[in-house]
């Protein structure tokens, strides 16, 4: 096999292969020559060129999430690395698997004036699980015995003990464009799997709490969880004294859970709080969306909290952390749900009672909505494909979206590990491309316009599907409280785009459709989700002073439900 002669390069590709690494995504240059002539000829190796490589580092994410399994992301030096830093960032929050393999130009050059030379070792660091520098040259036995190891341990570490981000930076001399028939063959490191468990008298303690507490709630954060969780969770949610918590992006709805929190926190007030309020706060999972609940149960302050999570220590988001279980909750609600005993509790059925008193009134106000953001969502959530996914980008997609009862069979995902905006189409791309399932992008205008690099592409998938609700520009700051009531700051906020939005998605060849009304919009969901052979995109514009008022009201009624 017809590799590069920088012995680096060709290791990486060679280890890379062996050890399950299949998809390469590669960001054009020229000091990275050699890693793509390693990458490109290897024939286990599938490369994908994206040429942006802050799009590319989203693209490449998506498509992990969907793998299981490490992408590659290759750039050339300089910059260009730098470019790939709001993806790791949100690759090591969401627990995403990436290797990002960065070519650089021999160290004694740095801060020496030579063209697309910057301190690159390490540069993503606070944000990676593993990070390395291989040595320039590798030209004798120890050298490249060192130089396999190291690399070894970094795609390890972008699986194992969780999965993450880990770099591998690569200084090369000039020449760059050899080749070669004769290297030896690589040294692979097997990893043995291994699996954390709660100790057995733990275990036992734990089971006797959740059995004799009268207010147990367990709140699950974003995940892609297993058949077996779900049954586990539900045989908690049947005891009385237990309440399970859920959002969208949890992927775990049931008859049993509560499904829509900020729906039924509107819920709340004086005469019910106290048989809502858990003595003991269970939570599991990746970023919770909600800041209602964020907010009341800092309020609220539980006696116990226990966080269950292999990778998350000491993760205090409600500022009330009693016990840190670092174990999978898979393996611990496996180990303790089955054994747990109900009691004389009616804290499930508060929580039940108050989330079917706010279901009703929401269906009441929906029938009373004028054509905004709000019955956009509603008409979304009954008009979406079954068995597809949803991505949700930031920020109002991902609120909106928690208020309602969502359908059987549809994953839902999105970019909460930061939250950021700057990457919600790149990921989606990356996910349609890889899963080859029907894809539902739900995004804002200004999300839209931000990443619109993303059809910059050479793989964009026609199962993917892109909303574009365009209420105006960063329209949620006429709802946050604070911006709002500020007109002489609202503008720095909201951040009008002055965009024409058909003319960009035209720019790259992609269907367009528009929608203004109820009847131009269900027309459009059926022209969108029709067999296209790129990504299509359906326009939707709603009233930016319509949405945030029908919002507000909305909510002041189902507190008065």
């Amino acid at each position: 096999m017809t590799t590069s002669d920088h012995f680096a390069a060709a290791e990486l590709a060679r280890l890379c292969a062996e050890k399950g690494v299949r998809h390469a995504v590669i960001s054009p240059g020229s000091r990275n020559a050699p890693l793509i002539i390693a990458f490109a000829g290897h024939p286990d190796m599938h490369c994908l060129r994206v040429i942006d490589e802050r799009s590319a580092g989203f693209f490449a994410l998506g498509m992990a999430q969907q793998l299981h399994a490490p992408v590659a992301l290759i750039c050339t030096s300089g910059s260009a690395v730098l470019n790939y830093a709001p993806a790791v960032a949100e690759a090591f929050y969401q627990c995403v698997p990436l290797l990002v393999i960065t070519a650089d130009r021999p160290e004694e050059w740095i801060d020496q004036g030579e063209g697309q030379t910057i301190r690159q070792k390490d540069v993503l660091a606070p944000h990676l699980k593993h990070s390395v520098q291989l040595p320039r040259q590798a030209t004798d036995d120890l050298a490249r015995w060192r130089c396999g190891l190291m690399i070894n341990a970094a795609i390890d570490a972008t699986l194992l003990p969780v999965p993450g981000p880990a770099q591998v930076n690569v200084p090369f001399d000039e020449p760059l464009y050899g080749r070669t028939d004769d290297h030896p063959p690589a040294r692979r490191v097997a990893q043995a799997l291994t699996e954390q468990f709660v100790l057995p008298e733990m275990a036992r303690w734990a089971i006797t709490q959740m059995s004799s507490q009268l207010k147990v709630m367990v709140l699950v954060g974003q995940g892609i969880w297993s058949d077996g969780l779900k049954r586990q969770l539900q045989r908690l949610a049947s005891l009385p004294q237990v309440a399970v918590l859920t959002e969208a992006t949890s992927n775990l709805d049931d008859p049993a859970f509560i499904t829509c929190i900020d729906r039924t926190i509107a819920g709340i007030g004086v005469k019910n709080a106290d048989d809502l309020k858990p003595d003991l706060l269970i939570t599991c999972g990746g970023a919770v969306v909600s800041k209602r609940i964020k907010g009341l149960l800092r309020k609220w302050r539980p006696e116990q909290h226990w966080h269950i999570d292999v990778a998350r220590r000491h993760f205090d988001t409600y500022q009330s952390l009693t016990h840190d279980f670092a174990v999978s909750p898979e393996v611990f609600f496996a180990q303790v749900a089955d054994q747990v005993q109900g009691n004389d509790s009616i804290h499930g059925e508060a929580w039940r009672m108050v989330a079917s008193r706010t279901r009703d009134a929401h269906d009441h106000l929906l029938k009373d909505v004028p054509f905004c953001d709000l019955q956009v969502f509603d008409l979304l959530n009954a008009r979406i494909p079954p068995d597809s996914d949803v991505h949700l980008a930031n920020s109002t997609p991902a609120r909106y979206a928690q208020l309602f009862d969502r359908r059987p069979g549809i994953r839902w995902y999105g970019d909460r590990g930061t939250s950021g905006i700057d990457g919600c189409t790149s990921t989606a791309l990356g996910a349609a491309f890889a899963s080859g399932r029907t894809t539902t992008l739900i995004t804002g205008d200004i999300a839209f316009c931000y990443d619109s690099n993303a059809f910059w592409n050479e793989h964009l998938s026609s199962k993917l599907k892109v909303i574009v609700i365009d209420n105006g520009g960063g329209n949620i700051f006429r709802f946050i409280e604070g911006p709002d009531k500020d007109p002489e700051l609202l503008e720095w906020f909201e951040a009008p785009h002055a965009r024409d939005i058909e003319k960009l998605v035209a720019s790259y060849h992609l269907p367009y459709f528009f929608a203004d009304d109820t009847t131009t919009m269900k027309a459009g969901l059926d022209a969108l989700y029709a067999e296209h052979d790129r990504p299509a995109v359906l326009h939707i514009v709603t009233d930016a002073l319509t949405s945030p008022k029908v919002l507000r009201d909305y909510f002041d009624r189902l507190r008065t439900s």
